[in-house]
């Protein structure tokens, strides 16, 4: 998507605290005035900062996506059925409805519609929706007269998206972040409710972390290194490979019941599943299990460095009352 043509036609600024906390909801009843040095911070921070590949979810809701309420509200301001201040409070009502989680801090909402956004040889509007939880401190430089001073100021630094979401025009598509997802989750599962789209990025991601849990479950340090031979042997014959092609290698060495398990938990720690028929580049998920299992673990807590041009065959141990030996068998690489 290109916004280099972009800029803000309408923005509404409201404020929204924690019910849980008694804090209140504070809206605006018109729109805030922007001027040009306003609109360019905007579309330098928070419009450039939240288009992204990596950024981008669908909304989603599990009986009709019309009943999801960011969705329903920004297809009834598109359709000219309310306007842009009705939405913006109907967005900040919602929010503040959203923010019961005691983790949940009080902070600005920017409502902003963007106007010229390119989407190939189409050319859409967008909602940006933006809260700030946190004030930054300035200095800033007083003149009065012959003397020069210093004051202290606070204000929303827009190249630091706290939480963001641009809701584009058409289609389900909407590019989210939450720079503070770890301790409550509401931003992206309840208020927005959207699932991330993958990208062949997070997609290598998700697929290696799976290979590499899934490898340190395996407590024989030979079938571990079958495994991983026989992951990386399939990684590089293809450009790209089906999910269930792994996880059908990673099934002859540990239960599917493991795998399953492993798969689940990655899924909800990306935002993301992995699709049937989801294509992952076999190229990149070797490359980045390449430099994590370069290190192996050959039992009693030792792990060694195997070099690029061996593989380890067998591991002898032998425990005594005073010591241990190990004996590693290597053959080479061919």
């Amino acid at each position: 998507m290109m916004i280099e043509e972009s800029r803000v036609a309408q923005l509404v600024v409201h404020r929204v605290g924690n019910p849980a906390r008694g804090e209140p909801l504070q809206l605006s009843e018109r729109a805030a005035s922007v001027d040009a040095e306003v609109s360019q911070l905007i579309l330098e921070g928070y419009l450039k900062g939240i288009v992204s590949e990596r950024k981008k979810h669908q909304f989603i809701h599990e009986t009709d996506l019309n009943l999801n309420e960011l969705y329903h509200y920004k297809q009834q301001f598109f359709r000219d059925e309310i306007d842009f201040v009705a939405l913006s409070q109907a967005i900040a009502r919602h929010l503040h409805a959203r923010s019961q989680h005691p983790n949940i801090s009080a902070g600005d909402l920017l409502v902003i519609l963007f106007e010229n956004l390119a989407d190939g040889e189409r050319v859409q509007r967008a909602i940006g929706v933006f809260k700030s939880e946190i004030r930054d401190d300035f200095l800033t430089v007083v003149e009065s007269g012959e003397v020069i001073d210093l004051r202290h100021a606070t204000g929303i630094n827009p190249r630091l998206i706290d939480k963001g979401a641009l809701l584009l025009e058409s289609g389900p598509d909407v590019f989210a972040v939450d720079r503070q997802a770890q301790s409550a989750k509401f931003w992206l599962d309840d208020f927005l409710q959207v699932l991330r789209v993958p990208d062949p990025a997070s997609t290598t991601k998700l697929v290696a972390e799976v290979l590499e849990q899934v490898s340190e479950q395996i407590a024989d340090p030979k079938q571990q290194q079958q495994f991983k031979e026989a992951v990386l042997t399939r990684c590089r014959e293809e450009e790209e490979f089906l999910p269930w092609e792994v996880t059908d290698v990673a099934e002859k060495f540990v239960p599917r019941e493991q795998v399953s398990q492993v798969l689940d938990q990655a899924a909800q720690s990306h935002g993301f599943s992995l699709e049937k028929n989801t294509r992952v580049p076999a190229k990149n998920v070797a490359k980045r299990l390449e430099r994590s299992w370069s290190k192996i673990g050959i039992g009693h807590g030792v792990s060694i460095l195997q070099p690029s041009d061996l593989n380890l065959e067998d591991v002898n141990i032998e425990s005594g009352d005073e010591e241990i030996v190990m004996t590693l068998y290597f053959s080479k690489k061919i």
